[in-house]
Parts: structure tokens; C-alpha cells; sequence
């Protein structure tokens, strides 16, 4: 199934690979200020991904019957998630922050 997912996705992969923004990244030409958005909308995008997988999470405990174990470890598996992302990829942005003295207390945002 996994391999099958890879396939259906290889076209969007494909062009992910190769975006500009990307390939700055990876080889270190990316400029300071667009990191420095990145950063920031990375972290925004985080909190609400987070928060997401939360309410999932509440969700589905609602809508299982007592007995379902298979959907309690679902839901673990999920707020772990959740977790995961709120301690470790948010402390990763928090290093960026610190380390470019971003500010990003009143960043919104964007589409």
C-alpha cells in the first residue's frame, strides 16, 4: 500500500523536488529573509497542524464505542503526534528563532 501511495504521489513529488525555494534551501542560496518567513509561517502552519490533529483526536473519542481498542490506539497514536509536533519541531523553530532573533509574536498567517 505505502508504495502504491509513493506512485500516486510521484508527480507532485517530482515538482516539490525541484521548486526553486527548495533546491535554495538544500544548496545554502536561500536568502536570510525568505528563511526567516519560512521560519515563521513553518511554525504557524505547525501550531494549527498540531491543534488539528488535537481536535481529531477528541473526535474520535466521541464517535467510538467503549470497546474499540484499535481506535484507542489510533488516538494515541494521534495526540503522540500532536505532541511530537508541539515539543520537537516547534523547539526546532524556537533554535531558529533564537539563533536569527526572529520575532515572530505577531506574525499571521498567509495563504
Amino acid at each position: 500500500m505505502a508504495q502504491s501511495l509513493w506512485d500516486a504521489a510521484a508527480d507532485l513529488i517530482k515538482v516539490t523536488e525541484t521548486h526553486p525555494f527548495l533546491i535554495a534551501m538544500v544548496d545554502g542560496s536561500l536568502s536570510e529573509e525568505s528563511f526567516r518567513y519560512y521560519a515563521i509561517q513553518d511554525a504557524l502552519f505547525l501550531t494549527d497542524f498540531a491543534s488539528c490533529l488535537e481536535l481529531l483526536a477528541a473526535k474520535m473519542k466521541i464517535e467510538m464505542s467503549d470497546d474499540d481498542a484499535t481506535k484507542e490506539a489510533s488516538i494515541q497514536r494521534i495526540k503522540d503526534l500532536a505532541v511530537g509536533i508541539e515539543e520537537a519541531e516547534k523547539e526546532l523553530h524556537r533554535s531558529f528563532f533564537a539563533h536569527w532573533d526572529i520575532d515572530a509574536c505577531n506574525a499571521t498567517s498567509m495563504p
